[in-house]
């Protein structure tokens, strides 16, 4: 009942709030030409009309015989031309989400024609430089794909799934776009920036059946979106109409319909899995209210494996409950309010957070992710030439009992510390021993609002052309309230052997530890106050065209950052300036054969991973290294608990968090770790240069190239003999680590995205793209568990004055080629309905890995005045990137029923991915192992002497490691 009240009562509030909007991103543009005998004609009346669109709009062709709609709502439209003594002509068009559509008309005296002529409009490939992809519901539907918004996004040219943690059995995995980090690309669901704020991917805060149209931008992008340096996403949901429709699915998996990879793993046990989902839409009153709901219930048995293990671990229950409310009204005539309400639950038990190896790193009693938002959009037409929209959207995200129960109340008992610590494997991935995480500390909140006003004004001259000139300003903050307790004993282990955990015949694990690995104390010594980063913009841009043949896009985008941490320490008061130039040529003048070209720099915001990295309730880290006697392995008898109290052991033996003498590491926010206010958004550098040709009315062509490259890198700073006394201690000190950015970095960029689409004939369609692309540097920047990272290249520079350490070549995310291809045939069946048959075929080269382990340095260096000089620094053995897994194919079929009972329409659809059980590992294991010292200053290490690849060294470790296998999905349900 409160969830109802709470819905009903924001519902009312933004439809009766005017100030309410539905932000960036959720409106499209149509505009053209209308000529006579070659020359532009003035003075013609067009309108247009949809059922997308509440009335029509009408406009006049201005003294180049242009006309312009703005701030239009995406779906099929009607465009007619009229004008005394001509003949008057009507043209339809599929206008895009996010997208400026282009009809134009020759008119004829209507004494000569005297006939309305009805044609389809070509679809407009080179209407602006903007490099993009669109994808509708009804495509969605036909296309054996998931219809969530990341996996819509995955079939887009310059987009890749490499992101961080990224896996095959993923239900949305990690986006990246044109070479950016993960993290760094814009997600927009009805406006709303839905990226989550840590590692910056989009929550799922979305209805798949309500999903009405996704655009997906890579390069060459307007001044109005900013904050990212990868691409921007664009959704949009349904919106009701002056007609009732709506729709009820039940979608169906099954882990047993999986088939098993080459790891060997067991057969997973039947369990059906139900997904569902309903809408409702239409009209309170005609061509003035419209509202749309829909829901989504989903409780599934995930069956996931343990790490490098073909043992399934405890089925994980995982239930998810969506719901959302949308109202669209016309206040009057050419003032409309959109605003919409959209709610998330999701319960998992029990959870495995980063990989698990056994049962006790999962955190069994489960944790609970609620997540709300909030959009609105007002649009006023204050004259015939000159536009208004208000945007404003909130959302918020709650991570609640997320980790381990067992919290330490001795820390002079090893096994009391043991039990509430755990170990990550660096070479093999995933944790054993205690769950990560604090599962009964603070619940964590993850906030963002957004404001947005703007206006658009079209300008026509005879001299210079027609503008659509675009202005505004945006407010984005952004807040997180976290208490980051890493573990229930705050205390973690990282293991760097390359010896991976054994299993008894009963499936216990014996893990191993030896020296060199490094024992972390990780307490919090200042609670979070909560952190506020604050993004204030001005934009604009100008969409000119100056005559048939030219014509451009320029405009600026300002940003400026004010970021305060969660210990209210101001960090950054950081100010760009963002170019964005393009220019297209038409070759013929008639919108058939155009070439392009741009100029664009994109800033992104202050990450809040790293701004909020050193402030209140983030947990200080002294690192000690481990120099005890080997502990466990297979014959030791030792399982993971029993490892640790041994490690726990040695250490509170030889001083423990009072003991410096093995300490390596050490950062204290706010004590050692300092941020002197003047941290900068990185940046990008993009060129690019496209062709585009329309082949009739049936398809399109076009091949864009992109080049970018990256600056002001996010990074730590140290020197010799900068130190600040250790808190707590009596003569101790700590290096001073600062903040900042550094060009000492390199990432770069360079891509040629290709896409195509044409219809054969009104029952067979064709489409696909294909990526080239190459993401090289000495920065990959990110990782699963933290989203953003501060770079070391500037910390401790003597121990690292070698070009092993960090080398420049591919980075984790390239990915050399990528190819999506499809075809969809229809079938009428009469009375029976229609049948439709779609085929996707995905190729994904292999993506890179290297030979890299960690090596001592300490004692082959001279302290120049450091307090804790790092033991071991990363080696590369390899040329970065040097080796590649696998090339994986795939073919996934789709077949799709509709039809009619008593006038309700009626559909099945059935999915089978990976139709050929192809297999490819993507993924695996790259441990290292050294054999004899060297130094990395002077000497070239000998494999086979010095260092070895281990035995499992570019190995599958995991189910995880391949493709995956054939599977099927089938859902059915009615629509009407």
């Amino acid at each position: 009942m409160r969830r109802v009240q709470r819905l009903s009562f924001a519902l009312l509030a933004l439809v009766l709030v005017a100030g309410m909007a539905f932000g960036q991103g959720t409106t499209s543009a149509l505009n053209g030409r209308v000529e006579h005998d070659g020359s532009g004609l003035p003075g013609v009346t067009v309108t247009i009309s949809s059922p997308s669109m509440q009335g029509s709009r009408v406009s006049v062709t201005d003294v180049n015989g242009n006309y312009n709609f703005t701030s239009i709502p995406p779906g099929d439209y009607t465009v007619e031309f009229t004008m005394d003594g001509m003949a008057a002509i009507t043209r339809t068009v599929r206008v895009n989400l996010a997208r400026t559509e282009r009809v134009n008309a020759e008119m004829q005296l209507s004494s000569v024609a005297e006939a309305i002529t009805v044609t389809a409009a070509a679809p407009a490939v080179l209407e602006t430089t903007e490099i993009q992809s669109n994808f509708t519901n009804d495509q969605v539907e036909d296309l054996p794909v998931g219809r969530t918004v990341q996996n819509i996004v995955s079939l887009s040219a310059g987009v890749n799934t490499n992101g961080p943690g990224a896996s095959p059995r993923q239900a949305n995995p990690p986006i990246t776009i044109s070479g950016a980090f993960a993290f760094d690309s814009l997600f927009l669901i009805n406006g709303a920036v839905t990226n989550e704020n840590i590692r910056g991917q989009t929550d799922n805060l979305f209805i798949e059946d309500a999903i009405e149209e996704t655009t997906v931008m890579t390069g060459s992008i307007s001044a109005e979106y900013g904050r990212f340096t990868g691409g921007v996403v664009s959704a949009i949901t349904k919106s009701g109409g002056n007609e009732f429709s709506g729709s009820f699915r039940d979608s169906f998996t099954n882990p047993s319909w999986t088939s098993v990879t080459p790891r060997g793993e067991a057969k997973a046990e039947s369990s059906l899995n139900q997904t569902y989902e309903g809408t409702l839409g239409g009209r309170v009153v005609r061509d003035r209210l419209w509202f749309f709901g829909a829901g989504r219930y989903f409780e599934q048995d995930i069956t996931g494996f343990f790490t490098n293990s073909t043992t399934p671990r405890p089925t994980t229950i995982e239930t998810d409950e969506r719901m959302e409310g949308k109202l669209t009204g016309q206040l009057a005539p050419g003032h409309s309010l959109v605003g919409s309400y959209l709610s998330y639950e999701i319960d998992q038990t029990p959870h495995c957070a980063f990989g698990c190896w056994d049962l006790a790193t999962m955190d069994i009693d489960g944790r609970q992710l609620p997540r709300e938002m909030m959009t609105g959009h007002y649009s006023g037409i204050i004259t015939s030439d000159f536009l208004i929209e208000a945007n404003y959207s909130t959302r918020d995200l709650v991570f609640s009992n997320s980790g381990g129960t067992h919290v330490t109340t001795d820390f002079t008992d090893p096994r009391d510390i043991a039990l509430g610590s755990w170990a990550y494997d660096l070479s093999f991935g995933g944790a054993w021993g205690a769950p990560i995480f604090c599962g009964i500390c603070d619940d964590e909140i993850r906030e963002n609002e957004f404001y947005q006003l703007k206006g658009t004004y079209y300008l026509a001259t005879a001299a210079t052309g027609t503008h659509n000139i675009v202005a505004g300003y945006e407010n984005f903050a952004e807040s997180r309230f976290a208490n980051n307790y890493q573990s229930g004993s705050n205390f973690d282990l990282y293991i760097y052997n390359g010896i991976a955990p054994t299993r008894t015949p009963d499936g216990e694990l014996r893990p191993v530890v030896t020296q060199g690995d490094v024992i972390q104390w990780v307490p919090i010594f200042a609670l979070s106050e909560g952190s506020d980063f604050v993004t204030e913009s001005l934009f604009i841009n100008d969409k000119w065209d100056l005559n048939p043949n030219w014509s451009f896009n320029v405009g600026a985008r300002f940003d400026r950052n004010d970021g305060v941490d969660s210990a209210g320490n101001s960090i950054s008061k950081d100010e760009n300036l963002s170019p964005r130039i393009g220019v297209i040529y038409d070759v013929r003048g008639d919108g058939r054969l155009r070439v392009n070209g741009s100029y664009s720099r994109y800033v992104s915001k202050i990450q809040e991973g790293i701004g909020g990295a050193i402030g209140g309730g983030n947990p200080a880290y002294f690192q000690y290294e481990y120099r005890g006697p080997t502990i466990g392995g297979p014959d030791s008898g030792l399982g993971s608990f029993d490892v640790l109290e041994q490690v726990f052991a040695w250490f509170l033996a030889n001083g423990g968090t009072g003991s410096t003498e093995f300490l390596v590491g050490a950062g204290v926010p706010g004590v050692n770790q300092f941020m002197p206010g003047d941290l900068r958004s990185p940046n990008v550098d993009e060129f690019t240069l496209g062709v585009g040709t329309q082949i009739g009315n049936k398809g399109f062509f076009r091949a864009d190239y992109i080049d970018r490259a990256w600056g002001d890198f996010y990074g730590v700073f140290t020197s010799p003999g900068v130190q600040v006394p250790a808190p707590g201690s009596d003569g101790d000190f700590l290096d001073l680590q600062t903040f900042g950015n550094t060009d000492d970095l390199e990432r770069t960029h360079q891509a040629v995205q290709l896409q195509a689409s044409y219809r054969f004939m009104p029952r067979l369609n064709f489409g696909g793209n294909y990526t080239w692309s190459q993401t090289e540097g000495n920065s990959d920047g990110e990782n699963a568990g933290s989203g953003p990272t501060t770079d070391l290249i500037n910390a401790y520079r003597e121990y690292k004055a070698f070009a092993a350490h960090n080398p420049t070549g591919a980075l984790l995310s390239d990915q050399e080629h990528k190819a999506r291809l499809w075809a969809s045939f229809d079938q009428p069946l009469g009375a029976f309905g229609n049948l439709n048959l779609t085929v996707l075929e995905r190729f994904d080269s292999g993506t890179p890995y290297s030979a890299v382990t960690i090596v001592p340095v300490r004692e082959l260096v001279s302290n120049p005045g450091y307090a804790t000089p790092p033991g071991s620094v990363t080696y590369y053995f390899s040329e970065r990137g040097e080796f590649r897994w696998e090339d994986a194919t795939a073919t996934d079929l789709a077949l799709n029923w509709a039809g009619s009972v008593r006038g309700l329409g009626v559909f099945i659809q059935g999915e089978v991915i990976n139709v050929f059980d192809e297999s490819a590992q993507i993924n695996g294991s790259t441990a290292i192992g050294l054999l004899d010292s060297f130094d990395p200053f002077t000497e070239a290490p000998v494999e086979g002497v010095h260092w070895q690849k281990q035995s499992s060294f570019g190995s599958a470790a995991s189910v995880n490691h391949y493709q995956l296998p054939r599977t099927y999905r089938i859902s059915a349900g009615f629509k009407f």
